[in-house]
């Protein structure tokens, strides 16, 4: 693989890899890092890289693994509200504290679904992977996928309207969705 080739084929993951890399690790700064020495790893194993039938997935799974293997070093650590709002594309400074109540209670609800509906629903409506993508990195089928992440938003709504109860209607809950 030339330079320019990894350039044009691996570099441009980076884009995506960030949300993921960024949910995982919780940490600004410590995501550009894992990203940028995921790259020259990458780089490291262009040969392979070449080789491999499915790029993408390889990529994927590298990432992933690696950034757990990061968090796996580092002691657990609360997250504060700044981050977690900036993952839902809204910057803190924007957001009243109702609206980050709501969103740390949707985060809460996804965090105690099980583990192949929170996999799902993360890389999907959180990181944007393609259907495509989340099945070479699970190995469930597209048709799967697609009852997995609708049963996921179901239970999400559920919990969530449970929390906000207080109105009947299910509008309030339906605006946090």
């Amino acid at each position: 693989m030339t330079t320019d080739e990894f350039k044009n084929k691996v570099l441009p993951y980076s884009v995506k890899l960030y949300p993921m890399l960024f949910r995982i690790l919780k940490n600004e700064e410590e995501t550009r890092d894992a990203l940028q020495e995921l790259m020259l790893r990458l780089w490291k194993r262009k040969k392979e890289l070449d080789n491999c039938s499915n790029q993408s997935g390889y990529i994927i799974t590298m990432a992933r693994n690696y950034s757990f293997d990061l968090l796996k070093k580092k002691k657990p650590e609360l997250m504060d509200d700044a981050h977690e709002y900036r993952l839902f594309n809204k910057e803190a400074e924007e957001t009243s504290q109702d609206v980050k109540e709501k969103f740390y209670e949707v985060r809460k609800v996804i965090d105690n679904l099980p583990e192949r509906y929170r996999t799902v629903i993360q890389l999907r409506d959180i990181d944007g992977f393609s259907f495509e993508e989340i099945k070479q990195m699970t190995g469930y089928e597209i048709a799967n996928l697609r009852v997995i992440l609708s049963r996921a938003r179901q239970k999400v709504k559920q919990e969530v309207e449970k929390i906000y109860n207080y109105d009947t209607t299910g509008k309030y809950a339906r605006e946090i969705l």
